[in-house]
């Protein structure tokens, strides 16, 4: 671990949860123009305090439509996209050209729109040679590029098993010493590969106090069969690997039908529903 990687978790394992809120939305559609507005305002916000913002993206489908709205808006408000760095909470073991990627989908609907320069895309580089060395290569990596400061802004999703980035409830985490441990909220390290079943396969993940760093943690979540695992997570549930994260914000942003609620004003504030 370098110096800047010790500086860094030094200052992540300090974070305190500070305010958690739940918006309930219409649709999707909704959802997506109001995780772009506050996404926006966290990345101007840390551009104005340290000139720089982290962002850590999620996968999946629910972000698709954020992320391109918050490009268009980028592009727009002619946001510096060399001022923003950008980093993906998980990956599956597919090359980024794969369509199950994150960070293909991440490219083809944000990074690539709005001209993120190279440098400031920290790739996985999944799919070739060792999953174990790949999740500590990239730790190592992007905890460097942070330069000891916490993510701005952290997006999340949510799976009806209650796993989220690739922290599932079966995930076996795997180190470069042999030893494996069952995933949890205090597993050690930055990033870390996981082996799961019911991932059918490798993964690689930030870990938990990582994520748990995060100014501001942002949990997108659509539909009915999600309404399960959201209710859990929100009430901490430690069986639940999603209820293992809390920023020093947490905003729970997700559907009506997520939150098993029948009707729903457009971001109406649910959060002691």
């Amino acid at each position: 671990m370098t110096p800047s990687t010790r500086k860094c978790w030094s200052a992540l394992v300090g974070a305190e949860t500070v305010t958690t809120d739940t918006f309930a939305f219409a649709d999707e559609e909704a959802l997506a123009e109001a995780a772009c507005t506050l996404a926006l305002e966290k990345v101007q916000e840390a551009l104005g305090e340290r000139n720089r913002a982290i962002v850590v993206l999620a996968g999946g489908n629910t972000p698709r439509a954020t992320y391109r709205l918050l490009a268009r808006s980028i592009v727009r408000k002619r946001i510096p996209a060399e001022r923003l760095l950008w980093l993906f909470g998980d990956e599956r073991w597919v090359l980024v050209d794969d369509p199950q990627s994150n960070e293909g989908m991440a490219r083809e609907s944000l990074l690539h729109p709005i001209g993120a320069p190279a440098s400031t895309v920290l790739s996985w580089e999944a799919g070739r040679g060792d999953p174990v060395g790949c999740a500590e290569r990239y730790g190592a990596k992007a905890a460097d590029a942070m330069l000891g400061q916490n993510a701005d802004l952290v997006f999340l999703g949510l799976g009806s098993d209650g796993h989220t980035a690739s922290l599932f409830p079966d995930a076996m985490v795997h180190f470069s010493s042999g030893r494996t441990v069952a995933a949890g909220p205090q597993v050690p390290g930055f990033a870390v590969a996981v082996h799961s079943l019911t991932a059918k396969g490798w993964r690689l993940t930030l870990c938990p106090g990582v994520l748990n760093a995060g100014r501001t943690v942002v949990f997108l979540v659509a539909g009915a069969e999600k309404s399960s695992a959201l209710k859990r997570t929100r009430g901490g549930d430690p069986a639940t690997p999603a209820a293992w994260i809390r920023g020093e914000r947490t905003v729970f942003m997700a559907t009506r039908d997520a939150l098993g609620i029948e009707n729903a004003d457009f971001g109406r504030d649910v959060r002691h529903a």
